[in-house]
């Protein structure tokens, strides 16, 4: 054997060794990424320390690499709200590399996110000076530009990252999205709809494409998409952003706004938790969770967030128009005048300003940014929101003619305009928005509306305008009308105010494809789904129309309440809170405390589950339920009831000037009654528990699951109460054979057993056996059971087998017991009628219609029943009640002219003769009534039309012929 012996050469193994060493930190490099873009950053960190300490063993140093490295750890430290640590980081990766464009250009982004503006110029003005066509310093620059009040200035910068798209057609992921950023922007000012469009469906998509984790994209697009409210597409965007990054603040943010947007304010809160959790130094976190409490009115939790905000970034105005609102609905609003002269530039002009904290702020703000454009327009939409419509109008104006470039404040104004009740310079300003914003849907669905509007009929009296489907609702429109002119002297007595000028009241019916309800909804906010029939502004009233309902509801109540919300909202200037209008609106419609509320009240005050004043408030915008929302109006009429009860009539009224005089609610309570607001709700809880112990017959859910009792059952067997419901439950969940045997097990025992007698003869009724049915719960009522299912079934068996006088016996029993409850009345009615009591008929009937206000066949049946007796007025009050319910009902109208008629009140006579012929124009009958009234009423033409056309109908009707030859 023969060895061979080599000396190898050291440069050489060294640079091998190098080499590999490469490779391996590139590897490492793009591992980091990975989970730096798919949210995995403690991951990523560690990677990325890894990828340093391979860095460090080479020589000479791989600049890129390192630079790559540097990069990623201050992006880390970005995205989790280490700022400090980032700003450190990028100084230290500068000294290491003093002439690296874009180092100075993410320096120039951070110390611009951090409020730091001079040192974010001197940042840009390197990393161009180094490249002139560094897109992350153009973009930087745009930005500061705009802060500094130079627009034109700006806007050659965002115009930039068109022509460089145009002219360099970049392929890489980095440059394409931010071209995405800056062109978008120029769009925007410039009304180039065309660019949102080339954005969403190439640009995007191309940086996806250089690099598919680049969740940045999707969130560019879903972002452009919610500002147009498109949210559904915008809704896809950002679910596939968090595919790729589940830790993305800034599309947790996204989605917070969406759901503000759509009064999903649970899940805002629960976004913008996440979003806090992974980066709690997010600005645009905080900026949306300030916004919620500004909503919910919790203005000092507001202020304190927004400070937090300016903690990180004193100099965006976006946290300075959150301080300024903060500041504007803690301190009072200034006036029209002194608004414009602390916007007008002039040391004298600021001299005669009042100083206060949003005087000082906006006043330092102008010296910084002489058009501070998304200040005020970010101010506007916050104020607006409170319905500050003065300011928000001054506002809006003030942005646009500082920065006419931006379309959001045009479409603002004109939806606020539309708040407001002025529909011509709403029309005017969304058509000019909506040639500059084509894809803004809030804007369309308005303009939609605005149509509907045009091609309404309008009824203008002395305190109102009523616009309405003068096809489908001329009949209700003049009835809406006249109601509204009766009622108005009543609530001007009763507040001592007057609004100013006539109130307009929308009633929008079915048109162009869509229902009622989608464009009142629509009207109101712009989308096609808001909870109500009717809402007001404080400005206008806006329903749905009733005749365009399946079910009906009284048109009268709902006009009375959103009346005294203009009342009470003008009157305070909108200081009121939500739930002291809501009591007062409720509260004038003079019914009884509604079931639904009564049922709320023995399930939630026995628990304890009361909303303070406070928290009342921010259940209105943000019910988690329908029930919460209704137990919100059940609360704010009870306080209303309390206080009447607790502190005299002139309580409501007391406090209600406390709010015009502008005081919080702390103050006016203590002010007014003279007491803690803490006492006030001590003492108000204690009035609520009274209530409700008041109350019988509600049943409260039974929290026990149907396994709960089961196990209660088998551990209790002797129990024949818990047997009994245990049983019912059986049959409930259809286990028919095992739940009679347990129940006739029972009622071996105890006859009168009330859940084990309802379940025998529950089974007994699927045979359609009544006699058997009945039988089995003699016992139970013989024992004067106060079980509501059992006094119910045996009543209907009853009233099904015409046994009235046994049949009284439960009603009038369980109508004493339970008074709230209508089904006892309503058998009552039922029974009086056939056993031909009239009077108690009347009184059942008397108490049902004050029971429920929508009851119109229990009103039409008091008004024959008077008729009947021949009580006149009695029978025109409950006449006209059955129509503030169904308006269009024939029969009522007849009624109604024959009464007018007998009152000798021919005015009335002809008016109801009239709507009825064009209910129904064959009432041959009814045209000769009409023409022989106007006739005696001395209104011969018309007379003489109207036994033209009934000749016309019927040449041989008698009367008619013989009052033709009178005329």
């Amino acid at each position: 054997m023969i060895l061979f012996c080599a000396t190898l050469n050291p440069d050489l193994l060294q640079a091998a060794s190098d080499s590999s060493n490469s490779a391996d930190i590139k590897e490492l490099l793009k591992t980091a990424y990975d989970h730096q873009q798919h949210g995995r950053y403690e991951e990523s960190r560690e990677v990325y320390n890894d990828a340093a300490i391979q860095l460090k063993k080479l020589t000479p140093q791989n600049t890129e690499q390192n630079l790559k490295l540097q990069r990623g750890l201050i992006e880390l430290d970005r995205l989790t709200g280490k700022s400090t640590e980032a700003i450190k980081r990028l100084e230290a990766a500068l000294k290491q590399s003093p002439a690296v464009p874009i180092l100075y250009a993410i320096g120039a982004r951070l110390y611009y996110e951090t409020g730091n503006y001079d040192k974010a110029n001197q940042y840009v003005t390197r990393a161009l000076a180094l490249n002139s066509d560094q897109p992350l310093a153009h973009l930087i620059q745009a930005h500061l530009l705009t802060d500094a009040g130079k627009i034109e200035e700006a806007n050659e910068g965002y115009r930039w990252f068109v022509r460089y798209y145009n002219r360099a057609q970049p392929e890489d992921a980095e440059t394409l999205l931010l071209i995405a950023e800056g062109a978008t922007q120029y769009a925007r000012w410039n009304s180039v709809s065309q660019i949102f469009t080339f954005v969403i469906n190439t640009v995007c998509p191309d940086v996806l494409k250089a690099d598919p984790l680049t969740w940045q994209a999707s969130y560019l697009s879903g972002s452009i998409l919610q500002e147009k409210y498109n949210r559904p597409q915008a809704a896809d965007e950002f679910a596939a952003a968090l595919i790729i990054n589940p830790q993305a603040v800034d599309v947790y943010v996204g989605l917070a706004y969406s759901a503000i947007e759509g009064h999903e304010f649970d899940q805002a809160v629960i976004m913008i938790d996440r979003a806090l959790e992974i980066n709690p130094q997010s600005v645009d976190a905080l900026l949306t969770r300030c916004d919620l409490e500004l909503i919910n009115g919790q203005y000092q939790q507001a202020l304190k967030t927004a400070e937090n905000a300016a903690d990180m970034n004193a100099r965006s105005q976006f946290v300075l128009a959150r301080l300024a609102a903060c500041y504007l609905l803690l301190d009072g609003v200034p006036d029209r005048e002194a608004l414009t002269k602390l916007f007008t530039v002039s040391e004298e002009s600021v001299a005669n300003v009042d100083e206060t904290r949003f005087t000082k702020l906006t006043t330092e703000l102008l010296k910084q940014n002489p058009k501070p454009g998304y200040f005020l327009y970010e101010l506007a939409q916050l104020m607006e929101m409170k319905r500050r419509f003065v300011f928000a109008e001054f506002a809006y104006l003030k942005t646009m003619s500082l920065m006419p470039q931006l379309s959001g404040p045009k479409s603002a104004l004109g939806m606020l305009y539309m708040q407001m009740g002025k529909t011509e310079l709403a029309q005017q300003t969304l058509d000019q928005a909506f040639k500059s914003d084509p894809y803004h849907v809030r804007v369309s669905n308005m303009r939609k509306v605005l149509g509907v509007l045009e091609s309404y009929g309008a009824i203008v009296t002395d305190h109102f305008v009523i616009r309405y489907d003068s096809k489908a609702d001329a009949i209700l429109g003049q009835y809406m009308a006249d109601y509204l002119e009766e009622i108005y002297p009543e609530l001007a007595a009763q507040f001592d105010y007057e609004p100013p000028g006539k109130t307009q009241f929308e009633i929008y019916h079915d048109a162009k494809g869509l229902g009622a309800h989608q464009w009142f909804s629509a009207r109101m906010i712009g989308l096609p789904w808001i909870q109500t029939i009717g809402a007001s502004t404080g400005a206008v009233v806006a329903l749905t129309s009733p005749t365009a309902m399946k079910e009906p509801f009284n048109w009268a109540s709902v006009l009375k309440h959103e009346l005294v919300h203009v009342f009470t909202l003008q009157q305070t200037k909108y200081k009121i809170p939500h739930w002291f209008t809501e009591a007062l609106a409720v509260r004038s419609e003079g019914s009884a405390r509604p079931q639904r509320f009564n049922q709320l009240l023995v399930e939630r005050v026995p628990k304890g589950e009361i909303y303070s004043l406070e928290e009342l408030d921010g259940v209105f915008v943000r019910p988690k339920s329908s029930d919460n929302w209704s137990f919100a109006y059940c609360q704010s009429l009870m306080c209303a009831d309390f206080m009447v009860e607790e502190f005299g009539d002139d309580a409501l009224k007391k406090l209600l000037t406390s709010y015009q005089n502008q005081r919080s609610t702390d103050e006016a309570v203590k002010e007014c009654f003279a007491i803690s607001l803490e006492e006030f709700e001590k003492r108000y809880h204690a009035y609520l528990k009274e209530i409700t112990a008041s109350l019988k017959g509600y049943q409260t859910e039974s929290t026990l699951s149907f396994k709960d009792l089961q196990k209660q059952y088998e551990a209790d067997k002797d129990n024949l109460a818990l047997a009994g419901e245990y049983a019912s439950n059986l049959l409930q969940y259809r286990k028919k054979q095992e739940a009679r045997e347990l129940a006739q097990s029972v009622l071996s025992q105890d006859p009168a057993q009330p859940q084990a007698a309802l379940t025998i003869a529950r089974l007994e009724l699927l045979s359609e056996d009544l006699p058997a049915a009945l039988a089995i719960m003699q016992p139970a009522l013989k024992a004067k059971t106060d079980d509501v299912e059992v006094l119910k079934l045996a009543g209907k068996i009853l009233l099904k087998q015409k046994q009235y006088p046994e049949a009284l016996t439960i009603y009038e029993s369980a109508h004493k017991t339970y008074p709230y409850q209508t089904e006892w009345l309503q058998g009552l009615a039922i029974i009086y009628r056939h056993l031909e009591e009239s009077k108690k008929q009347k009184e059942a009937l008397l108490k049902l219609v004050h029971l429920d206000p929508t009851d119109v066949d229990s009103m039409q049946d008091l008004m024959y029943l008077y008729q009947s007796e021949g009580d006149l007025k009695e029978t025109l009050q409950w006449g006209q009640a059955a129509l503030q319910i169904d308006v269009l009902d024939p029969d009522t109208h007849e009624c109604l002219a024959e009464t007018a008629l007998q009152l000798k009140q021919p005015e009335l006579a002809i008016r109801e003769f009239r709507v009825l012929l064009q209910l129904d124009g064959q009432n041959t009958e009814a045209r000769y009534q009409l023409a022989n009234t106007l006739f005696e009423s001395g209104k011969k033409k018309e007379a003489e039309t109207e036994v033209d056309l009934l000749l016309k109908q019927n040449p041989d009707h008698a009367a008619g012929l013989t009052l033709k030859e009178k005329l």
